[in-house]
This record gives structure tokens, C-alpha cells and sequence, in this order.
């Protein structure tokens, strides 16, 4: 073990499995030299196995995201912060190891990404963000709500109020959905008055409540929203692309519904539920013209 840590300086440790693979001790570069070359170190240590200078292995499960090796390496003694991470799969074998090194700086370049993907606006993700986590959400088997949501006849008020106030309402919507959103919920705004949310199911009528159930204006002009939401089962879609498909007419049939609005259908289901809004009223047919009587006499 020394031999190879002090000939191999890229390597940070050594992590030590069981004849099944499951890790069962983490040896650190640093400390298991240190220990190594202390005035007794070499005396006490050479003859006796690598395992007693490691520390009980840090794990994380196959499916982990970068955050969540993070908290990982949060528990514990201060002196343990650089040790890497075995992961493992459903049965605790070792199938790779995370260099800590090598997360932060990948942690550092999504983040940077995220950056860029940010609206100016609303610093909300964008459309990338919310369809990356949909895909994932298909992919664990998990159910969820996809909802669209905007201002209607925007158009009407920015010409009306002017683009500042138009900007004020969209930083103001912005903001109620964020505030609004609970554990496993992502919000997006893809351009104009157009967002995303991404929501366990149980979680979306606070979050609808948040937007529909306040007065909203623009420049001193009452303004109203329309929301259409799909609700997802395990295996009803297969990607985003096709959940973005089953919005599309919920879309349609709030925009045609009066005030405020919400429609919500299920995905592959044909037909949807209209929460809030109203029909719009018919416009009466005009009456036929009435013919003339012929003048007698007439040809």
C-alpha cells in the first residue's frame, strides 16, 4: 500500500471490498502516509494490514446526484472532507468511486451552465432544465404534473401598460411561483409570459391557488392567467417531447376560456376537467333576411 501511494501521486486512496466487492474500509493518501512516516509510524504499522489505517467507507447509491454525494461528505469530522466516495449498487457492491476533486469541479461547471440557461428576467431556469428533469422523473417510474402557464392577451398589455409594466408583472408571477413551490416542484420561464412547473401531483393545487386566486394588473389594468396542466402516470409517456404533445391542446383549451383559467387532462386520456374559467357565450346567429313580398302586376 505505501509503495503505491507514494509511487502513484494522482492516486488520492485506496478503497478496500470484500470478496463480494461490498467496500469495507477507505484508505486516505494523506493520512495513512502520515502515519506511516511519524517517528514510530513505520514500526507500528509495516507488518500489520492496510485496513487499520482506514476509515469506514463512504457510500453513495448508483442513482445519486452530485448534491447528494455532497452531503455525504458534509457528515462527519472535519478531517474526513477530501475522502472520495465508493458507489455502490442495489446489493452494496462497489462499482466506481468519486474523487471529491473531480465533483466539485463538475459541480462548478453546471453550475456555470445553469448560469447561462437563466432567464434575465426572472433568473428562472429555461425550458432545458424543467424537459432534463421531466425525462428523469419518466425514467424512475415516478408521476408527475406538467403545467404551462401565461398571461393572457399579453400583447394587449404591453401595448396598453408598456413593456416596464409587462416586465413588472412577469418578475411579479415569477417570483409567487418560486415562493409557491414546494420539495420536488420546478419552475421555468421559456421566454415571454410562457412557464413551466414541474410538480409532484399532490403539490400542484397550492401552487395553482398561488396564481389564480389573486388579482393580478399590469399599469393599473386587471390582468388574468391561464393554466393548463397533464397529469403524467408511470408509463402513460415515454419523454418529454410526448408530454410536451399531450399540453399542447390543455394549452388551447384554456386559451379559450374566459378569466382566469385551468383545465387539467391526463396523459393519453382524451378529454380534460375545467377547474376555473368560463365557457365562452355563444354568438347568437343573425336572424335571416326576410324576402319582399311581390308587387302585384310585378315580373
Amino acid at each position: 500500500m505505501r509503495a503505491l501511494l507514494t509511487g502513484s501521486p494522482d492516486v488520492s486512496g485506496v478503497l478496500l471490498v470484500d470478496t463480494a466487492g461490498v467496500p469495507v474500509r477507505s484508505v486516505h493518501r494523506s493520512r495513512f502516509l502520515l502515519s506511516m512516516s511519524g517517528r514510530y509510524g513505520h514500526a507500528l504499522y509495516a507488518d500489520r494490514p492496510a485496513a487499520k489505517l482506514g476509515d469506514p467507507p463512504r457510500t453513495v447509491g448508483i442513482d445519486a446526484t452530485a448534491w447528494e454525494v455532497l452531503d455525504v461528505v458534509a457528515v462527519g469530522g472535519r478531517d474526513r472532507t477530501s475522502d472520495d466516495v465508493a458507489v455502490v449498487d442495489a446489493y452494496g457492491r462497489c462499482v466506481g468511486v468519486v474523487r471529491l476533486a473531480d465533483l466539485v469541479r463538475a459541480l462548478a461547471e453546471s453550475r456555470v451552465e445553469e448560469a447561462a440557461g437563466l432567464n434575465p428576467l426572472t433568473r428562472l431556469p429555461g425550458s432545458d432544465a424543467i424537459t432534463g428533469e421531466v425525462d428523469r422523473r419518466i425514467v424512475s417510474g415516478r408521476a408527475f404534473v406538467l403545467s404551462w402557464l401565461d398571461v393572457d392577451h399579453f400583447k394587449q398589455v404591453n401595448d396598453g401598460a408598456g413593456f416596464a409594466a409587462g416586465d413588472e408583472l412577469i418578475r411579479a408571477v415569477g417570483r409567487v411561483l418560486q415562493q409557491a413551490a414546494t420539495d420536488g416542484t420546478r419552475v421555468g420561464h421559456i421566454g415571454g409570459d410562457d412557464f413551466l412547473v414541474l410538480a409532484e401531483p399532490e403539490g400542484l393545487d397550492p401552487l395553482a391557488a398561488s396564481v389564480l386566486d389573486v388579482p393580478w394588473s399590469a399599469g393599473g389594468r386587471p390582468v388574468t392567467l391561464s393554466l393548463a396542466t397533464v397529469l403524467c402516470a408511470p408509463g402513460s409517456v415515454t419523454d418529454h417531447r410526448q408530454a410536451a404533445a399531450c399540453l399542447a391542446p390543455l394549452k388551447k383549451a384554456a386559451k379559450a376560456l374566459h378569466g382566469a383559467s385551468w383545465v387539467v387532462g391526463r396523459a393519453g386520456v382524451p378529454g380534460h376537467e375545467t377547474r376555473r374559467g368560463a365557457e365562452p357565450t355563444p354568438t347568437p346567429a343573425p336572424a335571416p333576411a326576410r324576402c319582399g313580398a311581390a308587387e302585384p302586376g310585378g315580373g
